[in-house]
């Protein structure tokens, strides 16, 4: 049996999807509880693309102006070959309205930080170090049972992103495909002049990306395939300087800028998409528990954030939880699924190259499905 409007929910995980959630939803006039197994935010010292489908969806939630005055405002993307030469340049589309930028380069940090706040500005809730065990999805109240033995009641459980949750299955978790390619991101000086997105394609197996992401910082992700020898499991600061050194005058220039005491952080790529519904009785699996995106086209968190916004107008609607479930299955399931395949489809042509292979094009293709709003 349904209930009547939702107005207690529980978001389990305090990552990106789990506090822009608890944005939304509070925002809606819902009382919202967060509950985090770890002690404090995920700071890792690594960029985020806060692509123009991003920016829109951030400025539905209130929060894209605030993210503008800690990040690096942008238009445009620059492909450049291995000495920063110019192949050519791929317009950015401006969604978020006539004041804000068409993209934005960030921290990571800062973004957190950002979602953060305005959740807990607009009422949520967030629990540290409290673990949900067990969610218990059936009946007129989805229960959650915590660490520390309580139990407690909710009209709706969002899981965002949460592991080892006893009682909903995360397939994602184990099933989702891990492929032999791994993004190394640091931060380090920006380099004079740069000024938007830069790909630098270089003339072996590796790419990289470099984003400003605020006046005197630049993030750069190095794309590698660990089917290469001399690709370590883990890079350090003098292992990373070197692979840069290898990759061109461009790179070589940023990797000499490298202190030995920054933090490189090691992402491998994985792919998966929840099947069929995503809710299972009270309990929903939205972010990283419904899907998981390659980096490419910078849409793993754009999605997760687009997961959040939706649920938030679904929730101001005022409907009941299975009318509120059924719209935002048929909102979110088939959209992030295009997104999913194109994304996943542009990391294997970066891993095996074909005949056929056109990343242009594949975003292209994305281009008119995330232009739209969801």
């Amino acid at each position: 049996m349904s209930v009547a409007r939702l107005r207690h929910i529980a978001v389990v995980g305090a990552g990106l999807a789990g506090l822009a959630v608890a944005v939304a939803a509070a925002a809606a006039g819902v009382r919202v509880e967060v509950f985090e197994a770890a002690g404090d935010l995920a700071a890792p010292p690594a960029q985020i693309d806060v692509v123009p489908n991003l920016v829109r969806d951030l400025s539905m939630l209130g929060l894209a102006d605030a993210c503008v005055r800690r990040g690096f405002a942008y238009g445009g993307v620059s492909v450049v070959d291995a000495d920063g030469h110019a192949h050519f340049e791929i317009a950015t589309p401006s969604l978020g309205g006539v004041r804000l930028p068409a993209a934005i380069g960030m921290p990571y940090a800062e973004l957190m930080r950002v979602l953060h706040d305005a959740a807990l500005a607009r009422g949520a809730v967030v629990h540290w170090r409290c673990a949900v065990r067990e969610v218990e999805p059936h009946g007129a109240q989805a229960r959650i049972a915590l660490a520390d033995g309580r139990r407690l009641g909710f009209d709706l459980v969002v899981l965002a992103g949460a592991a080892d949750v006893a009682g909903v299955e995360l397939p994602l978790h184990a099933g989702a495909e891990r492929l032999p390619q791994r993004w190394d991101y640091v931060l380090l000086p920006r380099p004079q002049g740069l000024e938007r997105l830069t790909w630098v394609v270089g003339p072996g197996r590796c790419k990289a990306l470099i984003l400003p992401v605020n006046v005197r910082q630049a993030g750069l992700a190095l794309l590698r395939d660990e089917r290469l020898p001399g690709v370590p499991a883990v890079s350090t600061p003098a292992q990373l300087r070197a692979a840069l050194a290898a990759e061109g005058t461009l790179l070589a220039r940023m990797g000499a800028s490298l202190r030995d005491d920054a933090t490189v952080v090691g992402r491998p790529v994985r792919s998966g998409l929840l099947a069929g519904a995503w809710h299972v009785g009270a309990a929903l699996r939205l972010g990283s528990s419904a899907h998981v995106l390659p980096p490419h086209f910078g849409q793993a968190a754009a999605q997760s954030v687009e997961d959040a916004t939706v649920l938030g107008e679904l929730l101001r609607a005022g409907l009941d939880r299975d009318e509120l479930l059924a719209r935002f299955g048929a909102r979110r399931a088939d959209r992030a699924a295009h997104v999913h395949a194109l994304a996943s489809q542009a990391a294997r042509w970066d891993l095996d190259p074909e005949p056929a292979t056109d990343i242009a094009a594949l975003a292209r293709r994305l281009a008119p499905i995330v232009e739209r709003s969801a």
